[in-house]
């Protein structure tokens, strides 16, 4: 007798063993589509991170007039740069930490920024919340007022350190 079909048995094998590679495949390809958005996630983090540290760079290294005050773990640091994101020639330039969720927040406008804002000036400070949960910001001036270190901590995305030569 000469077999021209299957059996029933090896039908059954064999969709057994389709749906044990079904089963893998799918796992594999659900695996990597929540690792690929987990790298996702922190390449936007460290992104964000390296975009803050090089406006920060480019301020202070683009600066002629450089003031550090220094509270606990944060400073304010008030510049007057040639860097400018709105496109203001020679801005005055403030980063400093708000309470509300640790921001770290940049100020930028023609006018000189004195601290505390007066009502009537907010209208010509531009502001950019950069990163919340900054655990600390210090800026330290060298003796010889020639280079700048700078400290950055944000909880969860690591501590950013750099010295900054000063253009004179």
């Amino acid at each position: 007798m000469i077999k021209n079909a299957f059996t029933l048995v090896e039908v059954l094998v064999s969709i057994a063993l389709l749906g044990l590679i079904s089963l893998f495949v799918s796992s594999t390809i659900f695996q990597t589509k929540n690792n690929n958005e987990v790298f996702k996630k922190q390449t936007l983090k460290d992104s964000r991170l390296e975009t803050v540290a090089n406006t920060l760079y480019r301020d202070i290294y683009q600066s002629k007039n450089i003031s550090i005050s220094t509270k606990k773990q944060y400073s304010t640091l008030h510049v007057k740069s040639k860097n400018s994101i709105y496109g203001i020639s020679e801005p005055y330039v403030v980063w400093l930490v708000l309470k509300q969720n640790d921001t770290l927040i940049r100020l930028e406008s023609a006018r000189k920024i004195t601290l505390p804002i007066k009502n009537e000036f907010i209208k010509y400070i531009f502001v950019d919340a950069l990163m919340e949960n900054c655990t600390d910001f210090s800026m330290n001036l060298s003796q010889d007022k020639e280079t700048i270190l700078a400290f950055f901590d944000f909880k969860g995305r690591g501590k950013t350190l750099f010295e900054i030569k000063l253009l004179r």
